[in-house]
């Protein structure tokens, strides 16, 4: 008799769930000319519930930093590696390792420079790597170049590899200040030229609350004066070197700058956080090191990834919505809930939705849009989701709202 009964339970749950998800799937067709992908999983019971369209591939923008942050959380680093260095004979040989955050105007203590120029002597002998890292990833618009989202990529970030102008108390304040020299106030529109370092920042344009920065374009001459301009020391730009075994500078806690990270989708600190995960663990091509990222990390993907860097950025990332919520599952069981709820950003915590929660990060290029992250029922059972839209020619914000509809509405008790 308690057979039965625990099987018709069961049935009657089965039926339940088929009968749910055929309801969304009537919803997810109605969305306008759109292409849906979604995926649910129960993290406590380790099932999916939901698979619409989920082994399905889609352009997956900004979600494409959950597999940057899985990557870096595998690590497990407190701080951030700036630098390996070397003393020999009175001079310090430095092999940066790609730290986003030194100099950075938005992070305030800098651990890594202190360091430096407490181990400073005669003379700083800088070496690039022996793969140049190249500017701008696989797959890139190399009309965005001119934009605030699309920072060159380098083997040293400095400044933020950006050129910030801010209007304060009647004058302006450019910073670096070595460019102050290269910027034409009277312009009429902003912009760079392409090839050179060469600014119009028109007075007009600027205010005391939007992004006032332009990208700089870097090169390995530039690096070199830029530091010698801050820390005012002989700076010998030096051969190529491998990355070895040498003494390390740490830089700023870890935590914070994935949160950045994440809840600003700041795409430079994605970009360069990918390329200090491959020189720590030792590889000198990002293309290698997803490599073997493939072979390890995700190895229990359920699809192949296609994956070409660290932000989104590129049109060439394609990933599907199960990889994303297998990725969601692998960050779940490596850091506790409290640490996912202060690397995810809490979506539509503004709204009273009857104690539903969810953290999720989402992903935006034209066309394409997707919210990945995890869902915390009514009752408390946490789940992990991804819903990718592609290829729609309506409002981003109907899909937007569509979305948000979908996932509180057919909340799962």
């Amino acid at each position: 008799m308690t057979l039965i009964l625990i099987s018709s339970c069961r049935l009657i749950q089965k039926t339940h769930q088929k009968t749910h998800v055929k309801k969304i799937s009537k919803e997810i067709t109605k969305l306008p000319k759109s292409f849906i992908g979604f995926s649910v999983y129960d993290l406590e019971e380790n099932k999916p519930l939901i698979q619409i369209n989920d082994e399905y591939y889609f352009t997956p923008a900004s979600n494409t930093k959950i597999l940057t942050l899985a990557t870096y959380l595998n690590l497990n680093l407190k701080k951030i590696p700036s630098f390996q260095y070397i003393k020999e004979n009175n001079q310090l040989h430095l092999i940066p390792l790609g730290d986003p955050t030194f100099l950075h105007p938005e992070f305030k203590i800098q651990p890594g420079y202190s360091s430096l120029t407490s181990l400073l002597t005669d003379s700083l002998i800088l070496h690039p790597p022996l793969m140049p890292i190249p500017h701008y990833g696989p797959g890139w618009s190399w009309d965005d170049y001119n934009y605030y989202f699309q920072l060159e990529r380098s083997w040293l970030p400095i400044f933020g590899n950006r050129v910030v102008v801010q209007p304060s108390m009647g004058s302006v304040t450019v910073s670096p200040s070595f460019f102050t020299p290269y910027i034409n106030f009277e312009a009429i529109k902003k912009y760079r030229d392409p090839e050179y370092n060469i600014f119009n920042y028109p007075n007009k344009s600027l205010s005391q609350n939007k992004k006032n920065y332009i990208p700089f374009k870097v090169n390995n001459e530039l690096i070199k004066k830029l530091l010698m301009d801050t820390i005012h020391a002989n700076i010998i730009l030096g051969p190529p070197k491998a990355l070895g075994k040498g003494s390390l500078i740490q830089g700023p806690m870890i935590q914070p700058i994935l949160k950045k990270m994440m809840f600003e989708s700041d795409n430079f600190l994605a970009e360069q956080l990918l390329i200090n995960a491959q020189r720590i663990e030792g590889y000198e091509t990002q293309k290698e090191y997803i490599q073997h990222l493939k072979s390890s990390l995700f190895a229990t993907l359920p699809d192949p990834l296609i994956w070409v860097d660290g932000s989104g950025l590129s049109v060439y990332n394609m990933n599907t919505p199960r990889n994303f919520v297998k990725t969601l599952e692998i960050i779940f069981n490596m850091i506790t809930w409290d640490e996912i709820k202060e690397l995810f950003p809490n979506k539509f915590s503004d709204e009273n939705f009857y104690d539903i929660f969810i953290y999720a990060k989402t992903g935006t290029l034209r066309h394409n849009q997707a919210l990945s992250g995890y869902l915390v029922t009514r009752s408390g059972r946490k789940l992990a989701f991804s819903f990718l839209s592609n290829h729609y020619t309506v409002s981003p914000s109907k899909i937007r709202a569509e979305t948000k509809k979908i996932l509180i509405n057919n909340t799962i008790k």
